[in-house]
């Protein structure tokens, strides 16, 4: 009875692990690939069931953009030129001075280079007939002539005194210390002369002739008498004269200069040296 028992034992014991070892056994060697597809697909799916139920990941993309600091050009400062008679600018060059629509054409002018003959003046005056300004070598405003109308006048040139009258006290009123200087034409003048005895004789004598009297017409074409003016106010020097020609017309010229133009030159020439 005992034998029967530990037999029984034994063939449990062969039985149970011979099944153990069969499913080892099988599960190493008899599993089919489609078996081992499918249970990786069940897999992936299971993977894949998980991404798509958890929460989306934002991804936050920086774009650092490069703070790029504009350096705006500094303009230069804008360029102050005094006022100059007619409206214009002393010191302004020729394409400043077109640029205030003035009309320049060419001239030649006896030691005043780079001159021209202006119009369409920005405040012209009647008066004036004629305009001619002088930039110089260094292209900067420093001359302003301007010629009166001929006036048709007698012998005393009458006409043409009051004109230079008018403009001697209105530039005398602006700029200041005014000058008038005369140069007198030498007469002769013819005298009899009566001697004691009663004969007479003819002297000639010369004397200065005095403005405005018969003759003083000819003598300002001639050149023989001159008639002008100054005024200055220190920044502006201005000429004013009276002049006739062989028609027996007059005229008067305002010559305007410009006082620091010279002393900017000789500052230019120090700096240089």
């Amino acid at each position: 009875m005992k034998k029967v028992f530990l037999i029984a034992a034994g063939l449990i014991s062969f039985s149970a692990g011979t099944v153990c070892a069969q499913n080892s056994f099988f599960g190493d060697l008899i599993v089919s690939e489609e078996m081992e597809q499918e249970k990786q697909s069940e897999s992936g799916q299971f993977e894949a069931r998980k991404i798509l139920e958890s929460k989306p990941t934002v991804l936050s993309i920086q774009n650092k953009k490069k703070k790029i600091e504009k350096v705006e050009a500094k303009k230069p400062a804008p360029v102050i030129r005094a006022p100059a008679p007619l409206g214009l600018k002393w010191l302004a060059s020729v394409d400043e001075i077109k640029y205030l629509h003035v009309y320049l054409k060419p001239i030649e002018i006896k030691d005043m280079p780079n001159s021209y003959a202006a119009s369409n003046l920005p405040n012209p005056v009647a008066d004036f007939r004629e305009v001619n300004l002088s930039f110089g070598d260094a292209d900067a405003l420093w001359r302003i002539a301007a010629y009166g109308k001929l006036i048709d006048d007698d012998t005393s040139a009458s006409k043409g005194l009051k004109e230079f009258e008018k403009y001697y006290k209105l530039l005398s009123k602006k700029y200041g210390n005014a000058q008038e200087f005369y140069t007198p034409a030498a007469v002769d003048v013819d005298e009899t002369v009566t001697a004691d005895d009663g004969t007479q004789t003819t002297q000639t004598t010369t004397r200065n002739m005095q403005i405005g009297e018969p003759g003083f017409l000819q003598k300002l074409a001639s050149g023989e008498a001159t008639l002008y003016a100054t005024f200055e106010n220190g920044k502006v020097g201005v000429t004013l004269a009276l002049y006739a020609d062989g028609n027996s017309q007059t005229y008067i010229v305002v010559d305007y200069k410009d006082l620091s133009a010279g002393k900017k030159e000789l500052e230019d020439l120090y700096d240089a040296l």
